[in-house]
């Protein structure tokens, strides 16, 4: 067992819509090795729970390895460690938790539970990830690449033009930011805003104060285009 790779691995399921005719439920996941990282994600479609993308999210991340590791696996799914940790009874989704068992079977993991959207950046990832992959309807390649990019903080080409699509996005929705209206910027974003819009393209640093302000308008721009959020 000692010359087993340690796999970091953090999960989220999303189900956008849970328990609507119009839900749209997808999976992802964020491993990482010795300071590499990668991402994988699948769309599950409809019909589907929150809890059972959660699970999909745990056993897809673990079939992704090409060999046995030793992995710790977190998830803000208290339900997938409390069952995996045989502290809750397996009432439902049998066939999904014989998936993970299946997909346990080569490694030596441990489940650990970690705080949603409390700061952490592999689980805000992952939650992007899924989030967009269940929007959408399918895995992005752009989504899954861009996301390591900003854990490792990386400038990309893909990033600078995201970002210009959303800054002239909000602007065009500004109506002079004088009506609190939830469209474009507020006044106090309105004069940066406009100005980081209208230019031909965006520098570095530009690309940096572009990013800060539009993820203050997350909403609006997850309605504009959601790959525009997950790769921000």
């Amino acid at each position: 067992m000692s010359d087993e790779k340690t796999v970091i691995i953090t999960t989220d399921g999303a189900c956008l819509g849970n328990g609507q005719q119009t839900q749209r439920a997808a999976a992802a996941a964020v491993l990482e090795f010795q300071g590499h990282r990668r991402t994988v994600a699948t769309y599950i479609g409809g019909n589907s729970t929150n809890q059972q993308a959660e699970i999909t999210a745990a056993a897809l991340a673990l079939e992704s390895l090409k060999r046995p590791c030793t992995v710790i696996l977190r998830t803000d799914s208290k339900y997938v460690v409390e069952t995996m940790k045989g502290n809750f009874r397996r009432k439902s989704n049998l066939p999904l938790w014989q998936r993970l068992d299946i997909a346990i079977k080569p490694h030596n993991v441990s489940f650990e539970w970690v705080e949603g959207h409390a700061g952490n950046p592999e689980q805000e990832t992952a939650d992007r990830i899924a989030k967009a992959t269940a929007q959408l309807g399918k895995v992005d390649p752009v989504i899954l690449t861009e996301a390591v990019a900003r854990l490792n903080d990386e400038f990309t080409p893909v990033l600078a033009s995201r970002v210009h699509t959303a800054l002239k996005f909000l602007a065009g929705n500004c109506d002079g930011a004088n009506h609190r209206d939830g469209q474009g910027f507020n006044r106090f974003d309105a004069d940066l805003g406009h100005h980081l819009a209208s230019k031909s393209s965006l520098s570095a640093r530009d690309v940096a104060s572009g990013r800060r302000l539009c993820l203050r308008y997350r909403k609006q721009l997850e309605s504009f285009d959601p790959t525009i959020t997950a790769i921000l």
